[in-house]
């Protein structure tokens, strides 16, 4: 064991993924969402006029993470946190003061950027990185960030929206990024360096062969794991999208649907935690093959239950399978491929997610258009569940070395 490679793991590597996952919250949608009506508002925006300007920001900013999602492989940790704290500040910034439309879409393609885009990936980048003996649960501290964030910030904003204007609220975001997050990220970052401790020797004859982005797309591994990974983003971005129209079927209150999202945030949480230790246990690779059978069953509840009780099995049949997901999409790259070009592997698989996540509610959206049922719904998703992820994953296994202690 080298003095670069920490042997415990988690510390610093998951504290660092938690504050790189909670910083990101800055450029996610349930924090810049607080903000709609006052940019309506301010910018005479149309509810689509908005969503337009939004999707076209995120749509950019996420075909940027093909090729920026490398950084983390050609930079210092140090020096590529930095950057992308600069770039969340300079978005949050950018809102808070842009005098008209461009300036705004500008701060927002800025924030969907450093925010979604490069702080939740180096986040799970150093985590999955640099945590040798407990890489599960370091990844799963970055989930742990993402869940804080969703939990803490959309009380406070709302209590700083009560005696600041909103304008003001961004520009106190960009002093807590550039005072507070950066210089403690950045001292965190210290004893994160190299390739982790695996590195490229350990990665198999295939994944050693990944030395580009065309490379990746003809490894059957990789796209194996793909039909499994971007599942649970597409459905849950689909289906929260249209809760609306769900709701109105189904009868459910705004009040419910509300306390549906603790019990997705519950489940979430709970199952972010058990995944990280189930990866150490057995392996991420392992996992793929069953996690999506809870979102399976909470979309076929949607046309087989009672609407009072399918919301619920829903709601936690989402949170648990999103869960385990994001522990599962940080950890089983380096299963697969070692850590030489994690961030490239990863950065790719980024891109396709935000991709997977717009066309998700397209596909969603014209099947309830065609009046297609939700009974037909939820046994096509179940049917994709069971079959596909034990059938396309069976062969894959960790690489040597890859195996937990």
């Amino acid at each position: 064991m080298t003095p670069t490679t920490p042997a415990r793991g988690l510390p610093p590597a998951g504290r660092f993924a938690f504050l790189a996952a909670l910083c990101s919250s800055f450029g996610q949608t349930f924090y810049i969402g607080l903000f709609g009506s006052d940019f309506r508002a301010e910018f005479g925006l149309s509810e689509s006029a908005l969503g337009t300007l939004y999707g076209t920001a995120t749509l950019i900013s996420g075909l940027s993470m093909f090729w920026l999602g490398a950084i983390a492989d050609h930079l210092t940790l140090r020096r590529a946190i930095a950057i992308t704290m600069v770039l969340l500040a300079s978005g949050a910034a950018l809102v808070g003061l842009a005098p008209g439309f461009f300036g705004l879409f500008a701060g927002l393609f800025l924030l969907r950027l450093g925010g979604q885009g490069l702080a939740g990936h180096l986040a799970v980048v150093a985590a999955a990185r640099y945590a040798l003996r407990r890489r599960g649960r370091a990844v799963a501290m970055a989930s742990y960030g993402f869940i804080a964030g969703e939990a803490v910030l959309p009380p406070l904003v709302a209590g700083l929206l009560g005696w600041l204007q909103w304008r003001s609220v961004w520009l106190l975001a960009v002093v807590g990024i550039v005072f507070g997050a950066l210089p403690l990220l950045w001292c965190l970052a210290r004893p994160l360096v190299g390739q982790g401790g695996d590195g490229a020797s350990s990665a198999s004859h295939e994944g050693a062969a990944v030395s580009s982005r065309r490379k990746l797309f003809v490894q059957g591994s990789f796209l194996r794991a793909l039909s499994v990974v971007l599942v649970s983003p597409l459905v849950v971005t689909a289906l929260f999208l249209h809760q609306g129209s769900l709701s109105e079927r189904l009868g459910w209150s705004l009040s419910q649907v509300a306390w549906g999202f603790v019990l997705f945030a519950a489940m979430q949480a709970l199952a972010a935690f058990a995944g990280g230790r189930l990866i150490d246990r057995f392996s991420a690779c392992a996992l793929l093959r069953v996690y999506l059978l809870p979102l399976g069953l909470g979309v076929l509840s949607l046309g087989l239950l009672a609407p009072a009780v399918s919301m619920w099995v829903m709601f936690a049949g989402l949170g648990l399978s999103a869960g385990i997901n994001g522990v599962v999409s940080g950890a089983v790259w380096v299963e697969l491929f070692g850590t030489a070009r994690l961030g490239m592997i990863r950065g790719v698989y980024a891109s396709l997610m935000v991709l997977s996540t717009a066309a998700g509610p397209v596909i969603l959206g014209l099947l309830l258009d065609l009046t297609i049922g939700l009974p037909l719904i939820g046994l096509v998703c179940l049917a994709y569940v069971l079959v596909v992820p034990p059938l396309l994953t069976a062969g894959l296994h960790p690489v040597s070395g890859q195996r937990r202690d």
